[in-house]
């Protein structure tokens, strides 16, 4: 038994293993963040949690689409009833990234640096994350459209993941907008979009080019990795 359910998990052991390393790392997120709340006696980055809930969303959108789109001849029809809202959730995942501005307020019976180390694990495991479901997501365009088109669609969304960063740290939107009050914020997106302020165009082209970085990098070293086995010399093997 226990053999035959490692035998049809075996194709899947990086993903895996990969899933196991993210749950890890967001509990160890909730750990820190309870233990700050014993020593200051404060909820301060309650935030933080509800964040990195929010940035598992569109993991799990990604994981959905992944197993409908095996199914190839409802591709056209599903893949844009997954993509549409996991490109609304996406930007939940890099978005924690935004939320070390909060060291600047200073917090007298919590050392600054353990405040650091607790918000740049949130943001890591929510980039983290987002590099994920991306590649989820990549894989499928790929598959379906060829690799030119999925490399154009890991651009498209770094930008729009840029401007929905903005979006909500600036703007102060929520995902759910579009849903309860969609013609107001399409008004008001339409006017912000005609009226780009200079900190909005910084923001959003260093931001999405930050992202697209950090993807290209950890994808590099995932090919690396490929590589390496690949060329292990048969007597080590």
């Amino acid at each position: 038994m226990f053999q035959t359910i490692y035998t049809k998990l075996q194709p899947f052991k990086f993903r895996l293993t990969v899933f196991g390393l993210l749950c890890g790392s967001s509990l160890l997120s909730v750990v820190l963040f309870r233990v700050r709340t014993i020593l200051s006696g404060s909820d301060d980055y309650t935030f933080l949690v509800w964040n990195l809930f929010l940035a598992w969303i569109p993991l799990g959108m990604a994981y959905a689409a992944s197993s409908f789109a095996k199914k190839r001849r409802y591709l056209f029809i599903t893949m844009p009833l997954a993509v549409i809202p996991w490109l609304l959730f996406f930007p939940n995942s890099p978005y924690i990234l935004t939320d070390l501005q909060h060291l600047s307020h200073l917090r007298p019976n919590i050392p600054v640096w353990f405040d650091m180390l607790l918000i740049n694990w949130f943001a890591w495991t929510g980039i983290l994350l987002g590099v994920f479901s991306l590649f989820l997501m990549q894989d499928i365009v790929r598959n379906a459209f060829g690799r030119i088109a999925g490399w154009l669609f890991v651009i498209t969304v770094g930008l729009l993941s840029g401007l929905g960063i903005y979006i909500g740290r600036f703007l102060r939107w929520n995902s759910w907008d579009i849903l309860f009050h969609p013609l107001e914020r399409l008004r008001d997106f339409l006017y912000y979009a005609t009226h780009p302020s200079l900190q909005s165009i910084i923001f959003i082209s260093v931001f999405s080019s930050f992202f697209i970085f950090i993807y290209i990098t950890l994808y590099a070293f995932g090919l690396l990795f490929q590589e390496q086995t690949h060329h292990v010399p048969q007597e080590i093997k």
